[in-house]
């Protein structure tokens, strides 16, 4: 397979377990904080928007 493909599924596989780290580290993230855990859950929500958005966005770009 063409190495672009490797490259493809590791960027795949780190975003999809970025968002699942991110919820294993909230208590300490709230308490890091100062705020609720409910509160800082929104930075879960947050970093999704962006990955939404930014992930056509860097598609187009980088497109030849």
């Amino acid at each position: 397979m063409p190495v672009a493909v490797y490259v493809l599924g590791a960027a795949i596989f780190a975003q999809g377990t970025s968002e699942l780290m991110l919820a294993g580290l909230l208590p300490g993230m709230a308490d890091d904080l100062g705020v609720s855990v409910p509160d800082a859950g929104l930075l879960i929500s947050a970093f999704a928007i962006g990955m939404l958005v930014g992930a056509p966005v860097l598609a187009v770009v980088t497109s030849r």
